[in-house]
């Protein structure tokens, strides 16, 4: 059967830049996926783009629209400069899968918003480009996310039987009575990164910040009470959540080393409590959050089953490489979104397919 070679563009809500990954799938002859990750490399927004990008939610519509083309432009850009360092022609590349930047996600309204205007992408870099993934998901009434679960147990089925991945959200999936099920857990590098950025740092490395730091243990107690916890899934979570009932309990009254301490030990209590909940053996931890060894420590101490922290390209990759899996899907028209981990009214095959 036919190989394809994707480009997979993945920006996350932590907003530490543009991943690219150029993945090459095939079917084998027992006709499951395999994949190789070629080449892949992380480019920074630059200073100007981050801060457009961090207020993004709250801008007028027009500028909003403005920064989409923007953005859009800037992936097309990466894409091109990608391209160039690895000596690699565009009529090489079948087509590129973009997730976009999420500006809002409110599911329960029945919307959510992914900017970096596709047609700009496609025409500039003269590529195939799919986007646009969650929208349809959510219009069949499912909360438009998590969709890597997809990708986690046709790609690597071999590596455990639940897959965490600690982004700006944290999130899992896992097996349930035969069906893939997954949700959002509780944030994690979209609220660390607010919080050390009131000392320049752009993220907390290693953990080693909030290490020195001690558990405040009214602020974990408001955390642990937070409703979302209590709702049962699919559920998901946006950075709308975030500012109106997380962020107001870290207040400077707190020093930042314990804000951080405490904030790791919720994340913990939670991811832990919910592999313990559904019986995780074995879990793959992945995302950018899986490089605080501090907070994956933690999370191994509430955890009963195995915790795997992968090779780095995993690591950095693995959602770059997803949207890129989950882009040949709709290429192709099959299937890319099951209902029982979005809980939509049925699955889908999902995104926006626009030719230069």
């Amino acid at each position: 059967m036919k190989s394809f070679r994707v480009i997979g563009l993945m920006s996350g809500t932590s907003l530490d830049g543009l991943d690219v990954a150029d993945v090459t799938f095939s079917l084998n002859d027992s006709n499951q996926w395999r994949f190789k990750l070629n080449n892949a490399v992380v480019y920074p927004f630059g200073d100007e783009l981050y801060a457009r990008l961090k207020k993004a939610f709250h801008l007028p519509a027009h500028e909003l629209a403005e920064l989409s083309s923007v953005l859009g432009v800037f992936y097309a850009d990466k894409v091109m400069q990608f391209l160039k360092e690895f000596e690699l022609k565009d009529a090489q590349i079948d087509f590129i899968a973009s997730h976009g930047q999420t500006i809002f996600h409110q599911p329960d309204k029945g919307f959510t918003l992914q900017i970096g205007n596709g047609p700009e992408l496609a025409i500039h870099s003269n590529i195939p480009t799919v986007v646009d993934f969650r929208t349809k998901d959510v219009a069949l009434g499912g909360n438009g996310a998590p969709l890597i679960p997809v990708a986690d147990h046709l790609l690597f089925p071999d590596y455990a039987d639940t897959f965490l991945n600690l982004g700006g959200f944290s999130n899992f999936s896992f097996k349930q009575n035969g069906k893939v099920m997954s949700y959002d857990i509780c944030p994690v590098n979209i609220m660390a990164n607010e919080l050390v950025r009131e000392v320049g740092e752009e993220y907390d490395f290693g953990g080693e910040l909030g290490a020195r730091g001690v558990i405040n243990h009214e602020l974990l107690c408001k955390l642990n009470a937070l409703n979302f916890y209590q709702q049962k899934g699919p559920k998901s979570l946006g950075w709308e959540w975030v500012e109106k009932q997380m962020l107001p309990f870290f207040t400077n009254e707190v020093s930042l080393e314990d804000r951080l301490r405490t904030l790791y030990e919720h994340i913990a209590y939670q991811v832990g409590t919910s592999l313990n909940q559904v019986n995780a053996s074995a879990t793959l931890v992945t995302g950018g959050g899986a490089k605080n060894h501090f907070l994956v420590e933690k999370i191994k101490a509430y955890s009963k089953g195995e915790v795997i922290v992968p090779n780095m390209d995993l690591i950095d990759f693995k959602e770059a490489i997803g949207f890129a899996f989950l882009g040949l899907l709709r290429w192709q028209n099959k299937v890319n979104i099951w209902s029982s981990v979005t809980g939509s009214k049925r699955d889908s095959s999902s995104g926006i397919v626009i030719r230069p």
